[in-house]
């Protein structure tokens, strides 16, 4: 059974899309105006001076995160008549 949105649902939908764009926006802009220090540079790493790093690390381990919880919740998946008294 395919679930169609109402208009309504559609609207909200697509309001909160805007908005997270929104916000997503307004934290690279944000982003861009701070100065960032080297945590690793006695190492001879400073990519986490770069611009952008922190939104981008933290978007690709939200990311990483969802595809494990989505692969996990695959293994660990069980047939509807697991609990079923037979």
């Amino acid at each position: 059974m395919k679930y169609e949105m109402t208009p309504q649902e559609k609207r909200l939908a697509r309001t909160a899309w805007a908005v997270g764009l929104l916000v997503l926006l307004v934290i690279v802009l944000v982003d861009l105006g701070v100065h960032h220090h080297a945590h690793f540079e006695q190492d001879g790493l400073t990519f986490d001076t770069l611009p952008e790093f922190y939104p981008i690390f933290g978007f690709g381990s939200a990311f990483t995160l969802i595809i494990v919880a989505k692969t996990l919740a695959i293994a660990l998946k069980r047939k509807d008549t697991f609990y079923a008294d037979d």
